[in-house]
């Protein structure tokens, strides 16, 4: 397996809530703060970063004129990701760019270049190696991103949808509604869930998806079982809802650089403490 690299600092300028600031990042690491002390603006910068390592994972750079002059870099569609755009600079003045630099264990760089509204630019710096292509590009930056979005209750009816959609669904703030649609197209680490699941939340158990073709578009269902009568999960209480969607984000990014989770208590009881403790000796957060 490839080595990961590690995300070790990350710099802003001029970037939503932050005119200067750099952050430290350790292997394990808790953002606290009141409202508006930016800590939206980190977890936004690394969303950004992720749909752009997405493309260039896949895609050759282009030519583009950055803060240097022309060099190797990707256009960032900003429109498919869950960020608001009206405020990516500083005070809201976009009369100079804007820049988030990103420094990786293997001494590499990862630049998002704002030069103007509604423009993003990526710029990889490699000390070794050219970027010229996708597997040059990855070779330099194996450093994934996984996300917990902020989570919600399950779909009521969640219809079956293609594999793409699924797997957006990892990445995105509709993560809720294509729960199953998940488990159903990526069934590989299932069974470690189930383990997960049953030694963090005790007397409860589930099921993988099933097909419901009973009504004109294919419903998927999944059942918890119990001594009476197997319950879907919507029928279960939010809390569990919650913890399984978490669960699932974890497990199915295990492989990844950096692992990022956006309001971890939410629908969760103060109590739920003894859970996240278990689930820190079950699997090992702090590997990520």
């Amino acid at each position: 397996m490839a080595e990961i690299h590690r995300f070790i600092r990350v710099d802003f300028s001029r970037f939503k809530a932050f005119d200067k600031f750099t952050l430290n990042l350790r292997h394990f690491n808790i953002l606290v703060g009141p409202n508006n002390a930016g800590k939206s603006t980190i977890l936004a910068a690394f969303r950004i970063l992720a749909s752009a390592i997405r493309k260039a994972n896949r895609t050759s750079p282009t030519s583009i004129r950055g803060p240097d002059g022309r060099m190797p870099g990707y256009e960032v569609d900003l429109a498919k990701i869950s960020v608001a755009e009206e405020n990516i600079f500083f005070n809201y003045d976009d009369s100079m760019p804007a820049t988030v630099k990103f420094r990786l264990s293997n001494k590499n760089e990862l630049s998002l270049y704002f030069p103007e509204r509604g423009l993003c630019y990526l710029f990889p710096n490699s000390e070794k190696t050219p970027i010229l292509s996708p597997s040059s590009f990855r070779s330099e930056f194996n450093c994934p991103i996984g996300f917990v979005p902020i989570l919600g209750p399950v779909e009521h009816n969640e219809r079956l949808y293609e594999k793409a959609a699924a797997r957006l669904a990892l990445f995105n703030y509709d993560a809720a509604r294509n729960f199953r649609n998940i488990w159903f197209h990526y069934p590989e680490r299932f069974d470690a869930f189930r383990s997960v699941l049953t030694q963090t939340w005790p007397g409860m158990d589930i099921q993988r998806p099933e097909v419901d073709m009973s009504h004109e578009k294919a419903r998927l269902h999944m059942f918890c079982p119990e001594e009476r009568i197997p319950r879907e999960i919507f029928w279960a209480g939010f809390g569990f809802q919650v913890w399984c969607q978490m669960l699932t984000h974890i497990i199915q990014q295990d492989e990844s650089a950096i692992f990022l989770i956006d309001e971890p208590d939410i629908y969760l009881h103060s109590d739920f403490n003894a859970s996240w403790s278990e689930f820190y000796e079950i699997w090992d957060l702090t590997s990520l």
